[in-house]
């Protein structure tokens, strides 16, 4: 686990993979260098909530701020079915722009949890998780350019054009195409699994 080391330097709200460059003069890179997830082609950028980095440029720690209060199981989460993906993109972004071989701790922060419960929840094993999801990731690339742009399993819940899908939506159509989606999508479709 982390200790502050001597010379740390911390930053927060720090731009990646952005098209223009920022007004601060005190980031640790430059924001408009292009991230891309190793080997799945696809570039992504943003802001990383908060990243410490130790004295010696070794170590790194990403943190991804949550609000509202962490769940029950939150120590086992992991990507939780593709749906938990901040500390990973923030860690992909520092593997990038600082250094392939940097060690990161990549975590969640809950500044609400009630007193006394854990508030802090690391990744166990950052470099086997970032692996996993760029395998996941250039899979629904590679099925995307296949032309399987099919739903997901939070297709009836988060889908903005929910109104167009037929009647009953949640306990019919979705649940019968789903086993078909899944066929198609192949191992694209076990990050859904994934705790």
């Amino acid at each position: 686990m982390w200790s502050r080391s001597k010379g740390q330097r911390c930053w927060t709200e720090i731009p990646f993979g952005t098209r223009h460059a920022a007004s601060r003069n005190d980031l640790p890179w430059d924001p408009t260098q292009k991230v891309e997830i190793p080997g799945a082609g696809v570039f992504i950028q943003g802001h990383i909530d908060r990243l410490d980095l130790s004295g010696d440029g070794s170590r790194a720690r990403v943190i991804d701020y949550k609000t509202g209060k962490p769940k029950a199981t939150m120590a086992e989460i992991v990507i939780d079915g593709g749906g938990e993906l901040q500390r990973c993109l923030y860690a992909f972004a520092v593997k990038t722009l600082l250094d392939q071989n940097i060690e990161i701790d990549a975590a969640l922060l809950y500044p609400l949890a009630r007193e006394g419960d854990q508030a802090l929840f690391p990744l166990q094993d950052v470099d086997a998780t970032l692996e996993q999801l760029a395998d996941a990731i250039a899979l629904a690339r590679h099925n995307i350019e296949a032309g399987l742009a099919l739903p997901g399993i939070d297709a009836d819940v988060y889908n903005d054009f929910a109104f167009a899908l037929p009647g009953n939506a949640s306990y019919g159509y979705l649940p019968r195409k789903m086993v078909l989606a899944e066929e198609k999508l192949g191992d694209a479709a076990k990050i859904w699994e994934a705790t």
